[in-house]
Order: C-alpha cells, then sequence, then structure tokens
C-alpha cells in the first residue's frame, strides 16, 4: 500500500505503452524523458512495481518485455475512478432546500410518453411518476440562472401533439441525497410552470420521499453534475 503512489507514474507510462493489452518491450530512454527521472531511479521503481505484484517481465531470449498485471489494473482503475469524480464535483453545484408539497405538475410530466422516453434517453433510469419538490434556501436561487448560463442541462424542446402542446424542459443529472443517504437522479428545469425559481423539481427512479425517508420541512442537498 504504502508504494502503490510511487509507482503509479509508471504504471501509466506503462499502459501508454500498451503494456495492459500483454507483454511489450519498451523504450527505458522514452520512459526517462517522460518521467523527468534518473536510470537508478527508474530501475528500483521497475524492482519495487515487480516486488509487489503490479508488473512482470517476461523473457523472450535476451529480450525483457513488461506486462501490467490485474493488480497493476486495478490500481491504475481505482485512481481513475477517483479523479472522474473529484472532477466532476469540481464542476458541480450544490443547491440545497426543504421538502414542501408540490402542486402535481411533475406527475403529469411524468404521464406522458414523450417526456418519460427522453428522460430514460438522458438519465438512463424511467422515472418514478412524480416529482419531489424542495424550496431552495435564498443563497442558492441565483444558482439556477447560472445552470441555465452554463448551458450544462439537456433539452427537451417543445413539441405537439394532436390535441395538447407541451412545453420545453432542460434536464440536470444530479445526486439527491437526504437524511445521509444519496440516489442518482435528476433535476428539471421547466419552461411553463406555475412555480418561481425557488421551487426545484427533482425525480429518480424510486420515490424519492420513501427511499430519502423525507417529509415536509426536510432539508435535501441536490448536486449538480456538469
Amino acid at each position: 500500500m504504502s508504494n502503490e503512489y510511487e509507482v503509479l507514474p509508471l504504471l501509466i507510462e506503462l499502459a501508454k505503452r500498451s503494456c495492459l493489452s500483454g507483454p511489450k518491450r519498451i523504450s527505458k530512454v522514452e520512459i526517462l524523458k517522460s518521467m523527468g527521472t534518473t536510470p537508478w531511479k527508474l530501475r528500483k521503481l521497475l524492482d519495487i512495481a515487480e516486488e509487489e505484484g503490479y508488473i512482470e517481465k517476461k523473457y523472450f531470449g535476451r529480450r525483457v518485455y513488461f506486462a501490467i498485471t490485474q493488480r497493476g489494473r486495478d490500481l491504475l482503475s481505482r485512481v481513475y475512478d477517483d479523479l472522474r469524480r473529484v472532477l466532476n464535483y469540481a464542476n458541480a453545484t450544490i443547491l440545497r432546500g426543504q421538502v414542501v408539497p408540490g402542486l402535481g405538475e411533475g406527475a403529469i410530466y411524468m404521464s406522458i410518453p414523450m417526456y418519460v422516453e427522453a428522460f430514460k434517453e438522458i438519465l438512463g433510469f424511467e422515472p418514478y411518476p412524480g416529482t419531489l419538490n424542495i424550496r431552495l434556501v435564498e443563497e442558492d436561487i441565483p444558482l439556477r440562472q447560472t445552470l441555465r448560463e452554463k448551458k450544462i442541462g439537456f433539452r427537451i424542446n417543445p413539441f405537439k401533439t394532436n390535441r395538447e402542446e407541451y412545453g420545453g424542459v432542460t434536464v440536470y443529472k444530479a445526486i439527491i441525497m437526504g437524511n445521509g443517504v444519496s440516489i442518482s437522479g435528476g433535476a428539471l428545469d421547466i419552461d411553463k410552470t406555475k412555480h418561481g425559481d425557488e421551487i426545484l423539481e427533482l425525480i429518480a427512479p424510486v420515490r424519492l420521499r420513501d427511499e430519502l425517508h423525507l417529509k415536509d420541512g426536510d432539508t435535501v442537498e441536490v448536486t449538480i453534475l456538469g
């Protein structure tokens, strides 16, 4: 464990040279230049990585080939996941509010197949047929306009059917947290609504009130991913 981040730069260089797919012969001169290290340090890192099981050597005649082992692959994957999560949250917008009763607008949207199909395509799930409404704290209300200006949401344009005309909706991918429980879902910015910017409507594949054990007045934190 203590050496895993020491050998990480070496593993990245080996991965860039296709050592994830099988044993490869590498140019130590190229790696020295890329890492900005010394021959002694490179030999030490190769020895540590082999001893710790992150890489293995293969000999073909007098030539030495290097391959990244499953343990090395697991380390690279774990670091990649950590970095992706950090970078996603670095660009995130966090909105806070309290649960309030809804007006039934969300249920209407969830009953219209074209909206539901669009939500499924954007979010990767079919939403529960209803929304959770939260009233944003005063200092977070202006962030809704900031989100619009960033244009990080997914747009569902207005459309018409034989009988009705339906307004557009902007959908944001979001992490919804209440009472210490988090659920992946979405936040809606509806073009035509009776609500002001202080009310945010949330959707998820489950009934959020049940899964997050919420009642009116409870605090919810919504992380908008961008």
